[in-house]
């Protein structure tokens, strides 16, 4: 065989062991997402979520209740196995199916399912960045990152918007390197799909208007230049996309009802109704869409859907006039619930990124996915006060998976201490992961050296989100001396979940200090904390 047909022939075979690893990989996620799925209890927030979704496929997408404020027609994807239930229920056929397909383990397949694909298109982002090596450690870094899992596989939209995040900065970023009528359509279509996954992804339209700018202007984030045609053709099919889509998924649900026919709720969106310029403005989107932002903007100020803010061992009341979050909220929550091996791999990315790149692949690459995420970031640190868990910045963490991944550009040509090194990392990675394993949620990192004590750092859905039923009703079945949250000082055994403990639900009761002057004994799946309290303590 000639040297010509040999190297086609080793590359082929290349790309042939690539894609089976790939296969391997996200088969192996698959079944590691399903257990931790199937482990969990159902969450605080799920049956809100699952509940918007049944009214959506019932073609009423109207939020007429504050909790759907966030949730959006992706939901539907969730319920469809309740809404299949309650047909076979109403005709009486198949009980046995009917109770299988409404328990809270199949509404979760979707979510699990859009995870798995989250990890394929972390490989792409990387696989074209930095070669197949890169984008094999990528997938893999995801199948071990738990916060991905945890809040990916349940029936929230937090994995979705991920999801929608990564999709659709993945096809902008194809139209800026081909600006192309169909790599257009791509985009278009993938930007407003994330639309429906969370409501907050509207902040990628100034995203991807910066960037348009950007490439026409500077000549150096497109390749070839972009014109100003091209800018014109792709607002206008993005405009088409985002209106489509949207009025499909809210089922057309009145729109271009004028702005004063709205009845809002937040103070943002009544002084817009009250600009005499806007009133009379139809407003093309549907109904439910803006009335969504407006209920987000509502429940955000008021503090009427979620519970006290939490860190570091200090509680905001969400009721007190003065309240305010913290600006370091989620750089806290990265420091501690990140994997270590994690970030360090994203720091030696950033070094080859910086080492190798230039300015235009730069910013039709890293660029787009560090301005994404840095937005996202910092717009829920200092403008939002609804910081109640790592699980609202998702997209961000899939966005540090990708550029952890130029750790690995060119592994095969590394020495052999460099390919050590990165292997441990890999290895420190899948390790401290799976010594939470199967309890996702309450992972924290090598940081905090005593689990029994993460309570300290984080609360909430970083810690406490209803996932633990199942293993208390156990426990306490076991253990039938134990009480369970006594909200009275009370001696012998006792079982506090945390987010109780420290005040943040209720959010009208104060923290237990009766019990935090203990050191807790135990614990059951990280977020109860069991305590022995001695009689003299509660005497005195």
């Amino acid at each position: 065989m000639s040297v010509g047909r040999l190297i086609p022939n080793m590359l082929l075979g290349s790309k042939r062991i690539s894609f089976l690893c790939l296969v391997l990989v996200i088969g192996f996620a698959g079944v590691l997402d399903t257990i931790v799925a199937v482990s969990m209890s159902e969450t605080y927030d799920e049956p809100d979520h699952v509940g918007y979704g049944r009214q959506i496929l019932h073609l009423r997408p109207d939020r007429f209740r504050i909790v759907f404020d966030g949730k959006t027609p992706i939901s539907a994807l969730n319920a469809i196995p309740r809404v299949i239930a309650d047909q076979l229920e109403a005709r009486h056929v198949f009980p046995r199916v009917t109770k299988l397909i409404r328990t809270w383990k199949l509404v979760r397949l979707p979510s699990t399912l859009a995870t798995l694909l989250l990890n394929f298109l972390v490989y792409r982002w990387a696989y074209e960045l930095y070669g197949s090596a890169a984008g094999l450690a990528s997938s893999i870094m995801v199948v071990f990152s738990p916060n991905l899992i945890a809040h990916g596989t349940l029936a929230t939209n937090d994995g979705y918007f991920a999801l929608g995040v990564v999709l659709s900065l993945y096809f902008f970023r194809r139209y800026l390197v081909q600006p192309t009528s169909r790599n257009a359509c791509l985009s278009g279509f993938t930007l407003a799909f994330a639309q429906i996954t969370k409501t907050l992804a509207i902040y990628l339209c100034p995203i991807v208007c910066m960037f348009l700018v950007l490439a026409t202007l500077s000549k150096k984030c497109s390749a070839p230049s972009m014109t100003r045609k091209n800018l014109f053709v792709y607002a206008t099919i993005a405009i088409v996309f985002f209106l489509t889509v949207l009025n499909i998924s809210y089922c057309f649900d009145r729109p271009f009802t004028s702005l004063s026919s709205y009845r809002f709720e937040s103070p943002l969106f009544i002084r817009l109704q009250q600009m005499h310029i806007l009133r009379n403005i139809r407003v093309p989107v549907p109904y439910p869409f803006l009335q969504g932002l407006d209920m987000m903007k509502f429940s955000e100020a008021t503090g009427i859907t979620y519970g006290n803010v939490y860190l570091l061992g200090e509680v905001r009341s969400v009721t007190d006039p003065n309240f305010h979050g913290f600006k370091s909220y989620y750089a806290v929550a990265i420091f501690f619930k990140e994997p270590i091996a994690l970030q360090i791999l994203f720091l030696l990315g950033l070094v080859w990124v910086w080492k190798n790149r230039s300015l235009q692949d730069f910013l039709r690459g890293e660029g787009l996915l560090l301005a994404a995420a840095g937005a996202l970031v910092l717009w829920l640190s200092f403008f939002d006060k609804a910081q109640v868990g790592i699980r609202h910045i998702l997209p961000v963490l899939a966005i540090e998976v990708v550029i952890a991944g130029a750790a690995f550009s060119s592994f095969t040509s590394f020495l052999r201490a460099r390919k050590i090194v990165l292997g441990l990392l890999l290895l420190w990675l899948c390790l401290s992961t799976s010594s939470y394993y199967p309890h996702m949620i309450p992972y924290m990192n090598e940081w905090v050296f005593d689990r029994r004590l993460s309570y300290r750092i984080l609360a909430d859905s970083n810690l406490d989100w209803g996932q633990n039923e199942y293993l208390v009703q156990d426990f306490l079945k076991s253990n039938s001396d134990v009480i369970l949250n006594p909200e009275m000082p009370t001696s012998g055994r006792v079982l506090i979940n945390a987010n109780r403990l420290v005040g943040v639900w209720p959010r009208n009761k104060k923290p237990l200090f009766w019990a935090l002057r203990y050191h807790p004994v135990a614990h059951v799946g990280y977020a109860h904390l069991l305590y022995q309290i001695p009689a003299s303590s509660v005497a005195d």
